[in-house]
Formats: C-alpha cells, sequence, structure tokens
C-alpha cells in the first residue's frame, strides 16, 4: 500500500473492529444474521477515504485479470447510474436522496468479491453502531434490529468512541503528513476501476 503506514494502520483499526463485531455476535447471539447471502447492506450508498480506497486497489492488483475485468466492468456501470442518481453533482458528505439504493459493484451472487479489502463502513454494519458524533442515536441493522427494540451492552459507548477517535486520529495524521485528498468523493466503484488502471 502506498501510504503504507496509513494503510498498516487501517488495517489495525480494521481489526478493532472485527473483534468488535466478533463481541456484538457472542452478546447478541442469533439477532445478529450477517451472513453470506445476506446483502441488504450493500445496496446502500456512501463515500469513503483515500486510505480505503487505495486498500481496495492494493485488492484489485492482486486479482486474476478476468475476475479483475468482471468486476471493473461492474464498477463503471455503477458509476454511471450513481452519477444518474445525482444530478446536482455529488459532493463530499453529500449523497443521492435518502432512500435511494443501488447494489455495490462488488456484490456478485450475495457475496462480496473484496470482502478482505472492504471499507469500514462494510465491516461495521449488522452489529448496533454508535458514532461519538452522533451521540444521541444508534444504528442498527432492521433484520437484526426492530426500531425501538432495546440494545443491552455496557461496553458498546466506550469501545466504539475508542475505535471512532483512533480512526479520526489515523485521518489527522494522514493529512498532516500531506496525504493526497481528492476533491470528488470516492466510492467502492471508483476505487475498483482506478485500481485497474493503476496496475
Amino acid at each position: 500500500m502506498r501510504e503504507s503506514v496509513f494503510g498498516e494502520r487501517y488495517r489495525q483499526i480494521c481489526g478493532e473492529v472485527a473483534e468488535e463485531f466478533d463481541r456484538n455476535r457472542a452478546l447478541h447471539g442469533a439477532r445478529i444474521q450477517c451472513r453470506a447471502g445476506c446483502s441488504d447492506c450493500c445496496h446502500q450508498i456512501f463515500q469513503i477515504t483515500e486510505i480505503e480506497a487505495e486498500w481496495i486497489q492494493e485488492g484489485v492488483r492482486r486479482m486474476e485479470p478476468e475476475r479483475r475485468e468482471t468486476l471493473v466492468t461492474r464498477a463503471r456501470a455503477y458509476l454511471l447510474e450513481r452519477a444518474r442518481l445525482s444530478p446536482g453533482g455529488e459532493r463530499w458528505g453529500r449523497l443521492p436522496p435518502e432512500g435511494t439504493r443501488l447494489a455495490c459493484p462488488a456484490l456478485e451472487d450475495g457475496a462480496c468479491q473484496i470482502y478482505e479489502y472492504r471499507p469500514l463502513i462494510c465491516r461495521r454494519f449488522g452489529m448496533p453502531i454508535f458514532n461519538p458524533d452522533r451521540p444521541d442515536r444508534l444504528m442498527a441493522c432492521e433484520k437484526n434490529f426492530r426500531a425501538g427494540e432495546a440494545i443491552e451492552d455496557g461496553a458498546l459507548v466506550q469501545i466504539q468512541t475508542g475505535i471512532h477517535n483512533r480512526w479520526k486520529q489515523v485521518q489527522r495524521d494522514y493529512n498532516d503528513a500531506g496525504g493526497f485528498r481528492d476533491e470528488e468523493p470516492i466510492s467502492v466503484g471508483r476505487a475498483l476501476v482506478e485500481g485497474a488502471e493503476s496496475r
């Protein structure tokens, strides 16, 4: 990974998120139904950071050519459709209208084709998610937790606040070190296409 020190720290954060997901799965048991074939979260539209995009691009570079081409063909179609859904143009922090859904180009037959390289939101989705920047709200997958259902977990806020703050610090350090910041928002689809083009 080009930003090796930041890539390494990013992968450490990914490991922390995996541990937190496992902790939640153990705590909530069968309520967390995430498994191969369940791809509701793979139809959300979101943006990723340059650090996450570079890790996805590393995965693209490691792929067999035929698999890479299939993925990139889907990603190009995805980008065209995403642009159509944002007629005013997409900006950082501004996404297509709420409720808009579009299958991720990495999704094939209900499974992620870049699972090892997927961004943080994909690693977190499914378990209850606490964002200290929005402390009045606890996000949770509707398939796992019904609206208004109590989520009992005395450790969640502390653990996820720590992970959140460490990830924010990685991004601040990346900025302070003069890391490249793109003026255009980055999506998984864009990372896939640019990863293939930069081989």
